[in-house]
């Protein structure tokens, strides 16, 4: 049995040469920046498909990642929200493209943003079940970004109109959210 070459010094030469040739390239590519945002959030629910004299209004947070600069101003962003009051609470999964255009310290955004919506009814001491419903989730909207530092910026207002299907009915609702923005990565 002989011992066979697998690494020859013409194949060593040809993979120094490849990363001589390609690590410049490398180099110079830009990563997209990530930011993570965190805050509260308002929402305006039209709980009278639901059964509900009236419609409810909702405290809760909203929380995004989003990769704002994906290909010149467009992105994509995940959002994720949880509302709550006596009679119910809401949570919404979305992800979908957003836009946004940066001037000097501010930035302006809008998304369209698909996903679920799990809406649980709370009814103390009636039964040891809490009805909950899953459906379909839709956010058209956007906000206002202001720079604090390189790495902080302060979302002042986002604003979406945020249709729900739940329960067999459809829900024509407004989400209202501010927070703070943690960046990271180079932009």
């Amino acid at each position: 049995m002989g011992i066979r070459r697998v690494f020859t010094i013409s194949k060593a030469f040809s993979v120094c040469a490849f990363v001589a040739v390609v690590s410049p390239f490398l180099a110079a590519q830009k990563l997209p920046s990530i930011e993570v945002f965190g805050g509260y959030s308002y929402l305006r629910f039209e709980s009278t498909t639901l059964g509900f004299a009236d419609r409810s209004n909702l405290n809760g947070w909203n929380g995004a990642i989003s990769l704002p600069h994906v290909y010149g101003g467009l992105g994509v962003a995940v959002d994720i929200s949880g509302h709550y009051t006596r009679e119910m609470e809401e949570y919404n999964f979305l992800i979908g493209p957003q836009y946004s255009f940066e001037w000097k310290s501010a930035r302006i955004y809008g998304h369209g943003l698909f996903g679920r919506a799990r809406d649980r009814l709370r009814q103390p001491g009636t039964t040891l079940f809490e009805p909950s419903n899953l459906g379909r989730a839709i956010a058209l909207g956007g906000g206002l970004d202001y720079q604090l530092s390189p790495k902080l910026w302060l979302r002042a207002v986002q604003a979406d109109y945020l249709t729900t299907s739940l329960f067999g009915s459809t829900q024509a609702n407004i989400r209202i959210s501010t927070g703070l923005i943690f960046r990271f990565g180079k932009r």
